[in-house]
């Protein structure tokens, strides 16, 4: 890519997909992973009475905000990745909880806690498994290339 272009052409798309979707994959599967720690926590405390439809809720939730970390493209540290793509994504869930729940404690801690879990899915994609961000690792191929 030239300097004065502002978008990547098809083949540096093409050249870099099999690493992305390695990252997509890797954490989709953490945030499931999450969704297991949630759902069991949040059933055996009680805070909510065990259902299917609740338990699949909270799997989609955890996996989307994986799947929403290994697709982003943010320009910030992976830890505030992490915990921006969890707030963000896991604000859903917080709201169903409100819904479900009422107003109440609860719903706040749980938004707070999904910046939590996005940072523990981040880092053990970014750190453990050492996947990093694609727009970081263009950005220091860039920076190297000036």
């Amino acid at each position: 890519m030239d300097r004065g272009d502002t978008y990547p052409n098809l083949s540096e798309i093409l050249l870099g997909a099999g690493e992305r979707m390695k990252r997509i994959a890797i954490a989709t599967l953490f945030g499931v992973g999450a969704g297991v720690i949630c759902g069991t926590l949040l059933f055996t405390f009680g805070i909510m009475k065990f259902s299917v439809v609740t338990l699949v809720f909270v799997l989609l939730n955890r996996a989307v905000m994986g799947f929403a970390i290994g697709i982003s493209r943010l320009t910030v540290h992976w830890a505030w990745n992490g915990i921006a793509v969890g707030l963000v994504v896991g604000s859903i869930f917080s709201y169903f909880l409100f819904m479900s729940l009422g107003a109440g404690a609860l719903p706040v801690i749980n938004f707070l806690v999904n910046g939590l879990f996005g940072l523990i899915v981040e880092f053990f994609t970014t750190v453990v498994c050492k996947q990093r961000a694609v727009a970081i690792a263009q950005t220091k191929e860039r920076a190297l290339a000036i």
